[in-house]
């Protein structure tokens, strides 16, 4: 079940630990133990700008894990994060849940791809949930620079949304945005693409 529908979900008590996936490749391994969870200096641009991102979805993590293997020359390496649901219940005013392809969503996505410097996401929010882009991104990018000047988000979202015949429309993203959210992970695992545990030890954050 997705973060969204299980958040405000009283089913599910405060107790509640849900497990998040982080992809990644074997390159970056010893930085993970040495320097712990960070939110990474260098500018790569992606959905709502620089943070540590998840997915709740195993399959998604592992076909990232595959394509950071493939560019790297290395092997496919999965971060499970253990997170209270409480933890993201006791900062939901400083959170945004958008997980619904809407304007909203796309606004956004926007401001976390093109203007995470002059007004990142960081400044609002600790954390966000929400879709996915993929498949998309290369379209989305295209159409936000020709018509930049005359912007039609309803053209503009209508080119952003994954087919819904594809895995990829129900891909989900958990950012954190702040090393305060960085501290909700109770727990930290490393798996190779078969789900084994790895027995390296990754510190939660380090200053």
């Amino acid at each position: 079940m997705r973060l969204s529908k299980m958040i405000y979900n009283k089913k599910y008590p405060d107790t509640t630990e849900l497990m998040f996936f982080h992809a990644t490749s074997t390159k970056y391994l010893s930085s993970f133990v040495k320097n712990g969870i960070r939110i990474p200096k260098k500018y790569t641009k992606r959905d709502f700008g620089q943070g540590f991102y998840l997915t709740s979805n195993y399959w998604q993590a592992s076909k990232y894990a595959d394509r950071m293997a493939f560019q790297t020359r290395t092997e496919p390496l999965i971060i499970a994060c253990i997170i209270p649901i409480s933890r993201l219940r006791r900062d939901i005013d400083k959170g945004l849940i958008i997980d619904q392809f809407d304007k909203t969503w796309l606004e956004t996505i926007i401001r976390g791809r093109f203007y995470s410097d002059e007004i990142p996401l960081s400044d609002e929010y600790d954390w966000i949930y929400g879709r996915c882009g993929d498949g998309k991104t290369l379209i989305f990018e295209e159409n936000f620079r020709k018509n930049n000047d005359n912007l039609d988000l309803n053209l503009l979202l209508k080119h952003s949304i994954p087919n819904k015949d594809f895995p990829h429309f129900e891909y989900d993203q958990l950012w954190l945005g702040t090393y305060k959210a960085i501290n909700y992970i109770k727990s930290i695992e490393i798996l190779n693409k078969e789900g084994v545990g790895i027995h390296e030890k990754i510190p939660i954050h380090q200053l």
